[in-house]
């Protein structure tokens, strides 16, 4: 009988060391190789073994090889796979793509993440105020006034909203409408007193 419960357990630990192995040998590839093909493989093994470490595909996500598109790829299928991380995998595809706001179409992508991090999450202040930081005061981008209108009307559920409106205030500083400024750091501070009660 002991003898069958050390095989059991070495059986065990063997599988366990197997699958250390082939997601440490996934997050490799992830982060080293700069072959589509290679990348796109190690990600359907990663999806068939079932592996829910976010911090993984994270790496994936941040390859610098990857393209515009692969990165939508990806991002939409974990979010399909792994919907109960949503707002980790929106929010950190948006983050990516926003390194790369050189770019409009990766600074409307990464727009499109950030919002879709806030609906699964509205109560976070984080979505909103990266948002904010997409903004862009040298050029009148499209997605200045969408930021613009986008966080103004979806602050109600956020719990932590001054670090929102000292956000907007500054905002509105930059762009020189003194009323804005001045409307939101009010905002600001109110909200900050009545955060710091809530303690």
């Amino acid at each position: 009988m002991l003898l069958l419960l050390k095989k059991l357990n070495d059986v065990g630990i063997m599988e366990l060391n197997m699958d250390d192995a082939t997601k440490k040998r996934i997050e490799d590839v992830f982060r080293n190789s700069g072959s589509p093909d290679e990348l796109f493989d190690a990600f359907d093994e990663a999806i068939r073994l079932k592996i829910s470490d976010v911090e993984i595909y994270k790496i994936l996500l941040g390859n610098p090889a990857l393209s515009l598109y692969e990165i939508k790829m990806y991002a939409e299928k974990l979010l399909r796979e792994l919907n109960e991380h949503g707002f980790q995998i929106s929010l950190w595809t948006a983050k990516v793509l926003e390194k790369m706001q050189s770019n409009f179409e990766y600074v409307d992508n990464a727009y499109h993440y950030y919002v879709k991090a806030h609906q699964f999450n509205p109560s976070s202040f984080e979505p909103l105020l990266e948002l904010l930081k997409l903004y862009n005061f040298d050029f009148e981008l499209p997605t200045n006034e969408k930021i613009i209108n986008f966080v103004e009307k979806n602050m109600a559920p956020v719990k932590i909203k001054s670090k929102i409106y000292f956000a907007l205030s500054n905002l509105y500083k930059r762009t020189g409408d003194k009323f804005k400024e001045a409307k939101y750091a009010a905002l600001a501070y109110k909200a900050l007193e009545s955060e710091s009660n809530d303690e």
